[in-house]
């Protein structure tokens, strides 16, 4: 397993805020690092199937990158969050891939 995936794979059934939304992460990508966060403050969804038909009801999901938006940093709202270490081994990772 690679470095990243083993800094975010103990945040799987965490609870996050980004800004006012607040998601728990349910999965982890790691190119690009980012979180799949199942949104908690948001009413169910229509699930569609590839022709546009309703098919069940789901929580709304969103993919939220770990970087901030210039890329070059953790992203702020996860980097109050974190515990410290794994905070700074994420911001380690980011600029380490930077060059």
């Amino acid at each position: 397993m690679n470095t990243i995936l083993q800094l975010l794979e103990p945040l799987i059934g965490r609870e996050i805020w980004i800004g006012d939304d607040r998601g728990t992460v349910i999965e982890i990508h790691d190119a690009p690092p980012a979180l799949i966060l199942r949104a908690e403050n948001s009413p169910d969804a229509f699930q569609v199937d590839h022709l546009g038909r309703p098919r069940s009801m789901t929580q709304p999901t969103w993919t939220q990158p770990i970087t901030s938006d210039s890329g070059r940093h953790l992203h702020p709202d996860l980097q109050r969050q974190l515990p410290s270490e794994t905070a700074r081994a994420l911001e380690d990772f980011i600029k380490a891939r930077q060059g």
